[in-house]
């Protein structure tokens, strides 16, 4: 081999590898992201797997929704600035600590993670709106225009569960505690923003949720002077209109008409007593199994209390579809 081929060798080599170098940085950001989107997918067919293996009791099996965990962690690491991986993360962590958690200690550790990562998504969120703080002093109302349109829906959902995993945060700390945290106004401003975004997500969710902060949060002033026991009903009477047939919305609207509307209490039984005997829907199954034996707690408690005044009669059951009627009137209103 003569001098001029030797080099001409190398060169050759040489460019090569950096024709190889070149290709790999050209495809390592799409190679990325499709990473991340299998981790999402990983993660939803777990999510959906969530009530494998459930308990008698209620209490989900560990393995799947830790499986869905893994995954949108992983899924949050290969692509930090995805709404669609926190938000998915922060519901798979309260459902961890809400249904398949061995003990209180075990749930806090949840909760405690899946508001970590719900701030964390907020402050992402707030990059657009010009920063955390301008998005929260935003009307919820403004929020969509502050946001990319392509980014409302996963954006509701961030905030809904958010809203969600600092409920579930309150209540191993006492309601008055979160008041005066202020923790209950992180829940009702995600709340509001959620409605504002996207009134149907969740079937009626965020409606839910404003139902019962409005019926069952204390009112304190400077801390929660928001709460309106008045708006209980309607919130909880639009939930049901989106979605009549969620056992969660016949539930929680008994639960309010109980706090707030004594007067209802015929309507409120009807409902408990439905709630208490719907069949759990296969993919809500743990969910379903919990609303059920809520009914029924609920129902044996108001029996107790006053046996004859809590009897359904066969009456009672007569006039159930004209209650319904009246029901779904005032949600339509």
């Amino acid at each position: 081999m003569t001098g001029i081929e030797a080099v001409r060798a190398v060169l050759t080599a040489v460019l090569r590898r950096l024709a190889i170098g070149f290709a790999a940085a050209l495809f390592a950001v799409p190679a990325q992201a499709d990473s991340a989107h299998e981790l999402l997918d990983r993660g939803d067919a777990a999510w959906e797997h969530r009530a494998d293996g459930v308990s008698e009791d209620g209490r989900a099996a560990p393995g799947p929704i830790n499986d869905a965990i893994q995954a949108y962690t992983a899924a949050v690491a290969a692509a930090p600035d995805s709404l669609e991986a926190r938000w998915k993360l922060v519901r798979a962590l309260y459902f961890a600590g809400e249904f398949a958690s061995p003990d209180e200690s075990a749930a806090r550790v949840h909760f405690e993670r899946a508001t970590t990562q719900a701030e964390a998504g907020l402050d992402l969120l707030g990059r657009q709106a010009g920063g955390r703080a301008k998005l929260d002093a935003l009307p919820p109302e403004s929020v969509r225009v502050a946001l990319a349109p392509g980014d409302l829906g996963d954006a509701a959902a961030l905030e809904f569960w958010s809203a969600i995993a600092w409920g579930g945060w309150a209540q191993r700390r006492g309601l008055l505690a979160a008041v005066r945290q202020g923790v209950a106004n992180r829940i009702y401003r995600g709340a509001l923003v959620s409605v504002a975004l996207d009134p149907e997500l969740e079937e009626g969710g965020a409606h839910r949720l404003l139902a019962r902060l409005h019926a069952s949060l204390p009112r304190v002033p400077f801390f929660s002077g928001w709460v309106d026991r008045a708006q209980a009903l309607p919130e909880m009477e639009r939930a049901l209109a989106i979605a009549p047939d969620h056992p969660g919305n016949r539930l929680l609207l008994a639960l309010t008409i109980l706090d707030v509307a004594p007067n209802r209490r015929a309507e409120a039984l009807l409902l408990l007593e439905t709630a208490s005997t719907t069949e759990p829907r296969p993919a809500q199954r743990v969910e379903d199994l919990a609303i059920r034996k809520t009914a029924r707690d609920r129902l044996a408690q108001e029996r107790a209390a006053t046996p004859r005044a809590h009897a359904l009669s066969v009456r009672a059951y007569a006039e159930w579809g004209r209650l319904w009627a009246s029901i779904a009137a005032r949600s339509a209103a």
